[in-house]
């Protein structure tokens, strides 16, 4: 059996370039499994890739100059915003994306059994909604204060670096909207078609 999830995955990320203005429309033909895939692996991509590369290039850009002490503040800041932020990705690893391929795996199966399991859950998307915090405002007035250091702003490493930064800012405000826009509408869909089905077969 051929994979297709690489394509499909693909196809997705054209989806988010390709349109102005971000609509939950765009994203219809794309399921739960699908969308929690790319939210994981867009996780892996911003904790292991562009987070270690922000952070070489901060360091290589305090050790050029090394009297800019607002240059060290604003490492810091950056390190506090990255711990936070692994800390929401891996809150969001061990509630929402588990519970939305669990939801979506009951809503194509034939049997009541996990249909029964989703209705008796303790955990179910309005949790998600109280509880999810987006930090992506933190990393904004970061570049906001980062682009003021004109002392810099001339350095091959200081474009290198305001560019990842924007890159990655403007990344993980899509990536919420998705997750705020298009996962939770999904997953709320499905949790009221099986609670249907759970009360149908139940009368």
């Amino acid at each position: 059996m051929i994979n297709t999830t690489p394509f499909y995955h693909q196809s997705l990320i054209q989806t988010i370039k390709k349109v102005t203005t971000l609509s939950p429309e765009n994203f219809d033909e794309y399921s739960v499994q699908l969308i929690v895939d790319f939210l994981e692996i867009s996780h892996q991509r911003f904790c292991n890739q562009l987070i270690p590369e922000i952070e070489q290039n901060f360091l290589l850009l305090i050790d050029y100059f090394q009297d800019n002490n607002t240059l060290k503040i604003l490492f810091n800041l950056f390190l506090k915003f990255q711990i936070d932020f692994k800390q929401h990705v891996r809150i969001e690893e061990k509630t929402m994306f588990p519970y939305a391929k669990i939801l979506y795996k009951a809503s194509i199966s034939n049997s009541i059994t996990p249909a029964l399991f989703i209705h008796f859950s303790k955990y179910n998307i309005k949790d998600f909604i109280n509880s999810h915090e987006n930090s992506e405002c933190y990393l904004t007035e970061i570049i906001f204060l980062f682009q003021k250091q004109q002392e810099i702003q001339n350095h091959t490493i200081y474009n290198v670096l305001i560019k990842q930064l924007c890159q990655f800012d403007n990344e993980i405000k899509t990536h919420a909207w998705i997750e705020d826009n298009v996962l939770v509408k999904k997953v709320k869909e499905i949790e009221d078609a099986l609670e249907d089905f759970v009360k149908t077969a139940k009368s």
